[in-house]
């Protein structure tokens, strides 16, 4: 029967490219066998540089589809392949191809995905050269990078001898490739029955093999609890200190919870609870906890009573008992309000991840995935990382799985992994200091300088963190944080302060909001001026500058005469305070500054004279001064404001490096009442150094 015409193009492209692949690994062959000879004589060795010249000609089969000829029987050629990834754990050169722009350029357009690749690398530099070399190098990631899964491969591409970009390397579960990766293809489905089942291997993993995880106990249950035990049933359970493992929510209400728990329906839920009237989030969490194997969920807007200021005040104490001893927490953190939920299938990789062939050691091709190391998920663009009330849910809780938007998480104080093996980046800021999950009589009396910095820096991340959040009722913005300060009073055993504490307190006094984002001051009280939560946005501290080391024995500082506070309920002792006032006898000089600038400049006023006011404390001006301005700090406003009766206060000094910051104050009534409106430092490269300051008298001052 003679051959069909639309037939015989196939046959004949399909023996060609035999030929072809019989070439290609014959050259390997010899090749190997060059290197092998060099290895053994002794001879230097370069890194191939295979089918210079070679024209780009696409292939259509489908297992090499991926790449043209060219590059299939160059960089992804079986001998040369397989030498780079089985170096992929020593230091090496990598291995080179040599080939044109122009090249690159037409194969790209033909479909190849590694010319794509290369090409997306060309600079405008590089527009004028003709030839190009392309190396890539395999190498294993450092657990120590806080990548996971631990072992994470990565490639590294080279562009004319320069390191270029970096990809994780990852496969799906059932590629032939699978055995030498380690890394695999997110999940997206998160309710599959696979999803449970890698996920509940990760929290086995940690509970069996993380020394420095807490362990998972029976612990007491929260006072109310959703019994899950039949999701068609459900029912309100009051636990009247019963022990059992229970699962915890944190989420984002972002809008009014019509069938949330109060002082009415409470005896109604106690019966039963309709899952239909339920939001989306609240029955996903439902839904999870029962598939989990647990049968107690807590939920605040369920088990508070929402419109009992007692209740909501009791429990709301309780917040970093029942997160920190949840046996785990699901964090709905790509759900943007309660009634979006969070078990919806996640979207693919995006276009800036390519697969490529991957030659397997035993001859067969299977397929390999390159994520790019900068565009790793971060979580800072989540919902649930936006708001004020969920960041200590996520600290507190030892342990969690996190529905983010690209995948399903587990977090724990040892690592953070995407659940099932897949490339998960850095992420900084997840967890607090091992030391503050651990039994009281585990945590060390007296604290060593290196635990005390460890928990300093821990605290002033957090501060950062939790004040760029979002918050529905300024009045909150303490009450919100009021679990983690427990949590860390624990270590310090000093009083906390409205966000500050007494055994720090100078150097606590000494933080200032990002200039970039200034709002204006709120117009409710919510806690006295020196606190950085009587302002809104984004707190930073300097607090840590080596200069101001209290204990470097160079510093000084003012004399804290006392502090205190009014809480506004005694039930949160780390909560909402109704005043407070903080009495120091310190330098008090007169400035001037424009407000209205982001960074004020800090400068003393040009009338100084001994017969100036009182409030001018600064008797001792030389002529030049009372005629130029002297710049002594660099200020940072507090809020937006139009204040322009200041004065300088140093917190603390060093007189040896000449520099000090301090508050920036007002007056704020009779007498010597002020409040904070800013906060100063000494400028780098002052000419006076402390002069202006080191030759007052110290005054006591009241700040409110």
């Amino acid at each position: 029967m003679p051959c069909s015409p639309e037939i015989l193009p196939r046959i004949r492209l399909y023996v060609r490219n035999l030929f072809r692949r019989y070439i290609a690994c014959s050259a390997s062959i010899a090749e190997s066998e060059s290197l092998d000879h060099q290895a053994l004589t002794g001879s230097p060795t370069h890194p191939p540089e295979p089918n210079e010249g070679k024209q780009y000609c696409q292939i259509d089969t489908p297992s090499t589809s991926l790449v043209c000829d060219f590059c299939w029987e160059g960089l992804f050629a079986q001998g040369p392949f397989q030498r780079a990834w089985t170096l992929q754990k020593t230091p090496h050169p990598g291995f080179s191809q040599k080939t044109t722009w122009e090249q690159v350029e037409v194969s790209s357009h033909r479909g190849c995905q590694w010319c794509t690749l290369v090409l997306a690398t060309r600079t405008p530099g590089a527009a004028h050269q003709e030839t190009v070399r392309v190396t890539i190098r395999f190498r294993v990631s450092s657990t120590n990078n806080g990548e996971t899964p631990e072992g994470i491969q990565m490639m590294v591409l080279v562009i004319d001898g320069e390191p270029h970009s970096s990809y994780y390397i990852y496969t799906s579960r059932d590629n032939p490739a699978a055995p030498f990766i380690v890394a695999r293809d997110r999940l997206l489905q998160l309710n599959s029955s696979y999803a449970i089942a890698m996920a509940q291997e990760s929290l086995m993993n940690c509970l069996r093999n993380h020394q420095q995880c807490s362990t998972a106990h029976v612990s007491i249950l929260p006072t109310r609890v959703i019994d899950c035990l039949d999701p068609r049933n459900l029912k309100l359970y009051v636990s009247n200190g019963e022990k059992a493992p229970y699962v915890a929510l944190s989420y984002v209400w972002g809008e009014p919870q019509s069938h949330r728990t109060t002082t009415e329906n409470v005896d109604a839920y106690l019966r039963r609870i309709d899952s239909s009237l339920l939001p989306q989030t609240t029955k996903d969490a439902i839904e999870c906890t029962h598939a989990f194997g647990h049968r107690y969920l807590w939920i605040d807007s369920l088990c508070i009573l929402q419109d009992s200021e007692e209740d909501k005040a009791r429990e709301i104490s309780q917040m970093c008992s029942i997160y920190r001893h949840a046996y785990f927490t699901i964090i709905a953190a790509s759900a943007p309000k309660v009634g979006a939920g969070f078990l919806q299938e996640r979207p693919p990789p995006s276009s800036d991840e390519v697969t490529l062939p991957f030659r397997c050691p035993d001859g067969s091709v299977g397929t390999m995935s390159l994520s790019p190391v900068w565009r790793q998920y971060d979580g800072s663009t989540e919902p649930v990382n936006q708001r004020a009330w969920c960041l200590q849910e996520r600290l507190l809780s030892p342990r969690a799985l996190v529905y983010a938007s690209h995948t399903l998480q587990f977090h724990c104080q040892t690592s953070i992994v995407n659940v099932g093996n897949a490339v998960c980046g850095p992420m900084l800021g997840q967890r607090l200091p091992e030391m503050l999950f651990r039994p009281d009589s585990r945590i060390p009396s007296p604290l060593s300088s290196r635990d005390l910095k460890m928990l300093r820096w821990a605290w002033i991340e957090t501060v950062g963190d939790y004040s760029q959040r979002a918050i529905t009722e300024p009045g909150d913005k303490l009450v919100a944080f009021a679990a983690v300060p427990e949590l860390f009073a624990r270590a310090w055993k000093s009083e906390y302060l409205a966000g500050l504490w007494r055994r720090s307190l100078t150097q606590d006094l000494l933080w200032h909001t990002n200039f970039e984002t200034r709002f204006a001051r709120p117009s409710k009280y919510r806690a006295p001026s020196w606190s950085w939560a009587a302002v809104d946005g984004h707190i930073l501290t300097s607090s840590m500058d080596d200069r101001l080391d209290p204990q470097s024995g160079e510093t000084r500082g003012c004399d804290i005469l006392g502090c205190d506070l009014l809480l506004a309920t005694p039930l949160l002792p780390y909560g909402k305070v109704s005043s407070g006032t903080l009495s120091v006898r310190a330098v008090m000089v007169k400035a001037t500054w424009n407000p209205e600038s982001s960074m004020p400049d800090l400068y003393l006023p040009t009338d100084l004279a001994p017969e100036a006011s009182q409030d001018v404390l600064f008797p001792h001006a030389s002529p030049v001064a009372q005629v130029e301005r002297m710049h002594i700090g660099c200020a940072y406003p507090d809020a937006v404001e139009d204040v322009l009766e200041i004065w300088a206060v140093p917190v603390l000094w060093n007189g040896l490096r000449q520099y000090t910051a301090g508050l920036i104050v007002t007056r704020a009534g009779e007498g010597d009442q002020y409040r904070r409106v800013g906060y100063f430092h000494s400028p780098e490269d002052s000419p006076a150094g402390l002069s202006w300051m080191l030759s007052q008298d110290r005054r006591e001052i009241v700040v409110v």
